[in-house]
Order: C-alpha cells, then sequence, then structure tokens
C-alpha cells in the first residue's frame, strides 16, 4: 500500500456556487438552471484535482489522470465556526410542536405486516406513540458535529434534546439560501446581445455567507510534490471562483472521544449515518450485504454484521459531464442513497472498536466512488 498524508483543506466560495441538477437545461429545453440542495462529492473531487493537475502537469495525459484519479478526496462537508456541520439523521422526526420521536428497528406483533424488500428486514417505526397521528415537519438541514455525536451515543435517544427553535448558537442550521439570477444570451462572436434571439436564462446558485465554508480532507501520496494548497479556482459550474487553503484541522477528521468511549464498550448493535450520499451496486442496499442473509463485513474491518433495518429516502440521481479524453459526454445517471440515512447492525463477529478508524471513511463498493468521498459514514450505537 503507497504511503500517504492527510491535508484539511477549507474552501470558501467568492461567489454563489452554481451545482445544476439533472433536469435539462439549455438551448431548446428549460430556461432555468436549477441547483442541488448541496454540494456532491464528484463536484468537490473533479474541482480538486483540476486544480492539482494544473499545479503539477503541463497536461493531462493519461498518466496524470491516472495519479489524479487515485487521490482520495472526502467531502464536501459544511463549516461553520471551525466546526463541521452533517445532514440531518434520518431516524429522528418531529410533530409540528417540536416534540421528536426516535425511529428504530421493531418486531412486528402477531398478525402485524409490513411490505419490506428484503425478507427478514425489520420495519423502523417509532419508539413513542404519539397521542394522534402527525404529519412529520421538516427540520434543520444541517447538525454540529457535537449535535451528531450526542444523537449518535444515544442508544434511544433518553437524554437527547432539542431547542424550541433551532438557531445556529444551538448547533443547527437552515438548508443553504438559493439566489437566482437573470441572464441574457449573448453573442459569442461579437460579445453582445444576441439582436435575433435576445433569450433570457436562469442560473440559481448556493450562497455562503460570512463564516460558513466548505471543508475537505485530501489524502494524496507522499511522493507527489504538493506541499500546500492556497489557490483562486473554480467550484461547481459557471467557473465561479472559491478560495481553497489547507488549514491546520487534522483533529476535524478524527472520531470524536465520546463516540470512541461508546464503541471501546464493544457495543452489539451499531448505527451508521451516511454524511455524504452514497453509491451502491444494489440500490439503497450496500454490496457487502448479503441479500438473502442480510450479513457481511464492514468495509476496512473484520467486523460482521447483520443488516437490521434502514431509514433511508427516496434516491436521488447524479451524473455529471466527463472531460477525460475518450470519455468526453455526459455521464450515465446514477442513484445515491441520500446523506443522513441511518443502517442499523447487530455485530455477528469481531470487536466494534475497530469502527473508531472508520469514522468518515467511505463505505461505497466501488473503489473510485469510495475515492471521490462518496459514502462517508459516521457510527454510533442502538438498543435491539
Amino acid at each position: 500500500m503507497r504511503s500517504t498524508k492527510m491535508m484539511p483543506i477549507e474552501i470558501v466560495p467568492h461567489d454563489t456556487v452554481i451545482a445544476k441538477d439533472g433536469r435539462p437545461f439549455g438551448s431548446g429545453q428549460a430556461n432555468r438552471m436549477r441547483s442541488v440542495e448541496w454540494l456532491y462529492p464528484s463536484v468537490l473531487a473533479g474541482s480538486f484535482r483540476t486544480m492539482l493537475g494544473k499545479e503539477i502537469s503541463n497536461g493531462f495525459d493519461a498518466d496524470t489522470v491516472d495519479i489524479l484519479k487515485s487521490i482520495k478526496v472526502k467531502g464536501p462537508l459544511l463549516r461553520y465556526n471551525d466546526e463541521l456541520y452533517f445532514p440531518a439523521p434520518k431516524d429522528i422526526v418531529m410533530d409540528e410542536s417540536r416534540r421528536f420521536y426516535v425511529k428504530r428497528p421493531c418486531v412486528l406483533a402477531e398478525g402485524e405486516g409490513c411490505d419490506l424488500p428484503l425478507s427478514g428486514l425489520l420495519p423502523t417505526m417509532l419508539l413513542d406513540s404519539p397521542e394522534e397521528d402527525f404529519k412529520p415537519i421538516g427540520g434543520p438541514a444541517f447538525w454540529s458535529g457535537s449535535n451528531m455525536v450526542q444523537w449518535l451515543s444515544e442508544p434511544n435517544g433518553e437524554s437527547f434534546g432539542l431547542p424550541r427553535s433551532f438557531e445556529p448558537e444551538d448547533g443547527f442550521l437552515e438548508s443553504i439560501e438559493h439566489e437566482i439570477r437573470t441572464h441574457i444570451k449573448i453573442d459569442s462572436t461579437h460579445g453582445t446581445v444576441d439582436p435575433n434571439e435576445g433569450l433570457l436564462f436562469l442560473s440559481d446558485g448556493l450562497v455562503f455567507p460570512e463564516g460558513f465554508s466548505i471543508a475537505a480532507s485530501v489524502d494524496f501520496p507522499k511522493d507527489l510534490s504538493f506541499e500546500s494548497v492556497r489557490s483562486l479556482h473554480p467550484l461547481g459550474g459557471e467557473r465561479r471562483l472559491s478560495l481553497w487553503k489547507s488549514v491546520d484541522s487534522p483533529d476535524l477528521w478524527k472520531c470524536p472521544d465520546k463516540v470512541r468511549r461508546v464503541l471501546e464498550d464493544n457495543p452489539e448493535y451499531i448505527r451508521m449515518c451516511l454524511a455524504t450520499p452514497a453509491i451502491f451496486e444494489r440500490g439503497w442496499l450496500p454490496g457487502w450485504i448479503d441479500q438473502t442473509t442480510l450479513s457481511g463485513t464492514i468495509p476496512g474491518t473484520s467486523l460482521d454484521v447483520e443488516l437490521k433495518g434502514a431509514c433511508v429516502e427516496r434516491w436521488k440521481p447524479v451524473s455529471g459531464w466527463g472531460l477525460e479524453a475518450g470519455k468526453v459526454g455526459p455521464k450515465p445517471i446514477r442513484r445515491m442513497v441520500p446523506a443522513g440515512s441511518i443502517y442499523f447492525f447487530r455485530v455477528l463477529k469481531g470487536d466494534s472498536q475497530q469502527l473508531k478508524e472508520c469514522w468518515l471513511e467511505s463505505v461505497c463498493d466501488n473503489e473510485q466512488d469510495r475515492r471521490d468521498g462518496f459514502g462517508l459514514a459516521l457510527w454510533g450505537i442502538w438498543q435491539g
């Protein structure tokens, strides 16, 4: 195995960030460029490797491209006031009074049934029965690292509390704001408004106020002559600039002490929360879990587990535009498991302490997806 070194990076956008979703846009199609709610890992990885490639090479020949694609890029994660923020976990719901309910795999009583995709899988249900049926309301989109650690360390959320109002000082953030801009088609030959068409179109970008930035971590070979980062370079579409800079914050990417302590007790029941969207060969189900026995080995460990249940929302599409020689053009659409999704496991064999070294490591099936930062996982416990 090649020796690598880890470099934390902070990206500070100087303008709105364009990260278009997969809906049609362009001549003869829709006239509004719609943005995703948060940047996908492939946007970050592609932008960083392009920037790095310009620094270490005069061109992107096949060998250079192979080197760049081998670099592991983790992220993107939201950074606010020098703390990482994660997408809200899917195993908690709230009613209109902001009372929260915990979701856990539950054994059905006699006469009850549920249509689930695999035999032996348990449905995730509310642990506490509400007095009346309710439609869950949307909570804050991002949780601070400290709030997420507390949530993952609580087996059933017994001592976890939510504030009456979600404010930044409480460690909860709403979705990143969008800014809609109106543009007019320009004649590329003369640099003026096209007199024959004069077409209008809209762009949708993510706004990062002061104090908000994007966090990433890069592992690359020690023999690569690249010691630090400080560069203005585009992130996302339309060549909108961001400041990329290496920072001295490796502890942000390490397993927190509180999670370490609960894992050192070698718990029988563990929880996996996706910090970034994941891509699995079988849709929502990790490829390392057998469809028949629901058992498998967590990547990077010798820990054998059995999948008991999952809180997973509707899949999200990811595609893009390839620039690699011989592969220029639209990339095929793939399905992602949304960030915040929760998987519940029971340990069959091995020591759960191994997961301390798997904090914010990828659990995707494909090696390149792991290098691109998809499927970064957080770990916790639950009560089976």
